[in-house]
């Protein structure tokens, strides 16, 4: 891989505290080699601490001064902002995107007409079931027996700040794993760099969810309806995620965890956790409790 500087990419505006060399972008919890991530909040320090694989990060004046001095470090007033105008700089570079195919269709899909499917870069396997005015955009591979229904968007291209309306052209793309369930009016955006926002096998998502770029969910998950994910989220097996509720950008969120109707997430929880409104609790716990009342 191509190994880079901090300086030579990131905008102007951007202080070089540590000048620092890269060779992938990543995540919190990502394992890419020698990752560039950002940080917004203090507890993200730790996680910084706990990753090999980060060797630069960009952040905000207040928590560079946390970070361990071997790092390289770069402070923004926005650091999401400043990593994706990294991204925007290599997406050109072939080593940050997925390579480019024909799309490939089973011949066992059942795909409604009206339904728009990319023309390159999709992948759908057998059986799958495609309804009314779904959209499924570029490099989205869709394994088989999943079910996508009636006006969703597979693959959107994420909006990264909201109030200039700024998109990107994203490298990454989106993988729904055996048998997903995909209800109505779902939004997945597609990752922005090399990899995929991931679903799952035999997991469902309910209507009017929205899943934000590069998250990852895994196996046997119930996202009920109105969900609403941050980008870089990472959700582990046999989660129950309750109506309405909001996870922030970059929160991991353990296996077997279970998060109460409009429930508002913004650090990390454990294995077998509940989380009630800005609350965690064990889970045997909270099923006592609820016994008793």
């Amino acid at each position: 891989m191509t190994t880079m500087k901090l300086s030579d990419h990131l905008p102007e505006e951007t202080e070089i505290i540590r000048d620092g060399n890269f060779s992938s972008l990543g995540t919190l919890y990502s394992s890419n080699p020698s990752q560039v991530v950002y940080i917004t909040r203090g507890d993200d320090v730790n996680k910084v601490r706990s990753n090999r694989t980060i060797s630069c990060v960009i952040t905000t004046p207040s928590l560079a001064t946390d970070l361990p001095p071997h790092l390289g470090v770069a402070v923004a007033r926005d650091p999401r902002q400043a990593f994706y105008h990294l991204q925007a700089a290599l997406n050109k570079n072939p080593e940050f995107s997925l390579p480019s195919f024909t799309s490939r269709i089973s011949s066992s899909a059942k795909i409604h007409p009206s339904a728009t499917i990319s023309p390159r870069n999709v992948d759908i396997g057998q059986d799958v079931v495609i309804e009314k005015n779904v959209r499924i955009c570029e490099h989205s591979v869709i394994d088989e027996g999943s079910v996508i229904r009636s006006n969703s968007i597979i693959g959107e291209m994420p909006v990264i700040s909201p109030e200039l309306g700024q998109t990107i052209t994203p490298s990454g793309g989106v993988h729904l794993h055996r048998e997903t369930d995909i209800h109505a009016n779902i939004v997945i955006n597609r990752a922005v760099f090399h990899g995929y926002t991931e679903i799952g096998e035999q997991t469902k998502i309910d209507n009017l969810s929205v899943i934000g770029q590069g998250t990852v969910i895994g196996d046997r998950c119930l996202l009920c309806g109105g969900v609403s994910l941050g980008e870089f989220v990472k959700i582990g097996d046999d989660g129950w995620i309750g109506p309405n509720a909001i996870i922030a950008d970059q929160v991991f969120i353990g296996k077997n965890v279970y998060i109460t109707i409009g429930s508002r997430v913004t650090r990390d929880i454990s294995d077998g956790m509940v989380a009630k409104d800005n609350f965690v609790l064990d889970r045997k716990r909270f099923s006592k409790v609820l016994r008793g009342m």
